[in-house]
């Protein structure tokens, strides 16, 4: 298991969605702006308070993966002992990457799912070493190892 190789994946992922998202707010705000030298009608206006509202909700789609961005690359991926933030916790039936909240993923023939520290399961997890166990939402996980 290479801790670093998934935070790279994860990086990779987070990087290409801030791409994306730069690239739809450039996109949408050309639509905002209205060439003041063309024939105007209502309908017009319209259309760039559209554009307007979309372009804000982009924006702020952008700075929230901007943070996770930064917050994903700040974090440290140190071997651990205990579940704690940056560790990876394999159980019996998932395993999770533990500091930021991802969608499952399959790496290596594995199934990761990454998770917060202020998600609820953590505060099940939380400290807990290799051979212990917890329940969340009626299905039992024991840690079998920790990274």
């Amino acid at each position: 298991m290479d801790k670093q190789s998934i935070k790279n994946f994860l990086l990779e992922k987070q990087s290409t969605l801030v791409s994306e998202l730069k690239e739809q707010t450039q996109t949408i705000h050309t639509m905002v702006d209205i060439d003041e030298s063309d024939t105007i009608d209502p309908e017009d206006y319209s259309h760039q308070y559209e554009s307007q509202e979309m372009e804000q909700m982009l924006k702020v789609q952008l700075n929230r993966a901007e943070r996770g961005l930064e917050m994903l690359a700040s974090l440290d991926i140190s071997p651990k002992s205990k579940v704690e933030t940056g560790a990876i916790i394999q159980t019996d039936s998932l395993n999770f990457f533990i500091g930021y909240p991802t969608i499952p993923f399959e790496m290596e023939g594995q199934r990761y799912v990454g998770i917060s520290a202020g998600s609820p399961i953590y505060t099940l997890m939380n400290g807990k070493r290799k051979g212990d166990s917890f329940q969340y939402a009626g299905t039992p996980y024991n840690i079998t190892n920790i990274f």
